[in-house]
């Protein structure tokens, strides 16, 4: 009878060591396949978003004041908390459109544009497939004609006034608007892309 016990116990604790196994394995491939969607997903908006790039760039200097400079910007993607977390650290580097309005300094971060490296970064869940999403890209895009066209401002937030008028018009476009879309109405953008001393 204590040998049967032993036996059962013996492959019952087999059993449970192969199953955690399988568990375990099939744990480690279900994460390996979400972050190979993951990777695909962005691969998949970073090509939508290169294949953007080149019509932006057309529209916004029909548009606007701006020079039809092909050089791309570097995409890249970045969870909301990395977005938040650099644009925190860039506001005490330097006194940035965000702070200088208690309002707009409260919202969520949607996207960057990194001057240095003439990055922009995206946020993760950004498809680019709806006017909205396109806005943002055309946004940051006004951001990367001015600095690679060498524009100068006369402080840091005025900058920030063409880049949401462009992003209002793309949206006008399909029906849309920034103050609906992104809770931004043009009068606060107009007074806290204003540079007061």
């Amino acid at each position: 009878m204590f040998k049967q016990f032993l036996l059962v116990a013996a492959i019952a604790s087999l059993t449970l060591a192969t199953s955690s196994k399988a568990d375990c394995e099939y744990a480690l491939e279900r994460g390996a396949s979400a972050e190979s969607r993951s990777v695909s997903l962005h691969s998949d908006a970073a090509q939508l978003a290169e294949a953007l790039l080149d019509d932006i760039v057309t529209w916004l200097s029909s548009n606007f004041d701006l020079p039809a400079i092909k050089q791309r910007p570097v995409v890249e993607f970045a969870s909301k908390m990395e977005l938040a977390r650099l644009r925190a650290r860039d506001r005490t580097s330097s006194q940035g459109f965000m702070e200088s309005d208690g309002q707009l300094a409260q919202r969520e971060v949607v996207a960057l544009y990194d001057n240095e490296t003439r990055t922009i970064l995206l946020p993760d869940d950004w498809g680019g497939t709806s006017p909205t999403d396109q806005s943002v890209l055309v946004h940051e895009m006004v951001h990367h004609l001015q600095n690679v066209g060498g524009l100068k401002f006369v402080c840091p937030q005025a900058r920030e006034k063409l880049a949401y008028l462009a992003q209002d018009k793309w949206l006008e476009r399909f029906g849309l608007s920034l103050e609906n879309e992104f809770d931004v109405d043009m009068f606060t953008v107009l007074i806290t892309s204003a540079c007061m001393y």
